[in-house]
């Protein structure tokens, strides 16, 4: 039995298969098509990036806070606050 891949690997899959996320272990430790849909984007792809965190882990750099997960939620929740249209 091979090591089941990251999350995200299984989440594109079952997305790309058109199936649900519920049981995307099972569906890879059952083997067939999915299991080589997933190794293929596993070989082949890159993590996707989360911009919201990008942006925010950018904006706490220039103002001097210090590295930790406080300032970076902070700044997570303005950029979703700013989404939302809070304040207009």
């Amino acid at each position: 039995m091979t090591n089941t891949p990251p999350d995200w690997v299984l989440i594109e899959a079952a997305k790309r298969s058109e199936y649900g996320v519920d049981n995307v272990t099972l569906m890879y430790k059952a083997g067939g098509a999915f299991r080589a849909l997933c190794d293929m984007i596993a070989k082949h792809e890159q993590k996707p990036v989360d911009r919201k965190r990008l942006c925010a882990e950018q904006a706490r750099h220039e103002f001097g806070w210090d590295k930790g997960w406080m300032g970076t939620s902070a700044c997570i929740r303005a950029i979703e606050l700013y989404l939302d249209g809070y304040g207009e």
